[in-house]
């Protein structure tokens, strides 16, 4: 399991709370902290935040400042391409797409003025096509 394997490389405790809260994480495509303190009341807040903020830090999820500087999580570790956002602006769902080729630009443009880019998101807003039609 890619939990348990990304915890003991950090030197973690593989612990049934962390697994149960990974597991619940990876059901949803994105979510905030609220969301898995309502999904797990027996948990201590503290204990949830500390976990997301460990799994921050050994690259299970991925922070992701949306809309209106909204903090939002999502699973990082599986998937195998970084993705993008977009949100209609009618219904307010969130789409994903492929950001391959604008990762590229973005870390080539970074690396040809000699920045070092530690995180990046491009988040597009506009109208989804079920609202259009």
């Amino acid at each position: 399991m890619e939990i348990e394997k990304k915890l003991r490389a950090a030197g973690k405790k593989v612990t049934p709370e962390r697994i149960r809260i990974f597991e619940k994480m990876s059901d949803m495509h994105l979510f905030e902290s609220k969301d898995l303190i309502e999904s797990f009341p027996e948990i201590w807040r503290a204990s949830i935040f500390r976990t997301l903020k460990l799994f921050s830090e050994i690259g299970l999820v991925r922070k992701i400042y949306l809309w209106n500087n909204q903090e939002k999580y999502e699973v990082e570790c599986c998937k195998k391409h970084h993705h993008e956002h977009m949100k209609c602006n009618d219904c307010g769902d969130i789409l994903s797409f492929d950001s391959h080729n604008i990762c590229d630009k973005i870390f080539a443009e970074a690396e040809k003025q000699g920045f070092r880019v530690a995180e990046h998101s491009v988040n597009i807003i506009g109208t989804c096509q079920q609202c259009r039609s």
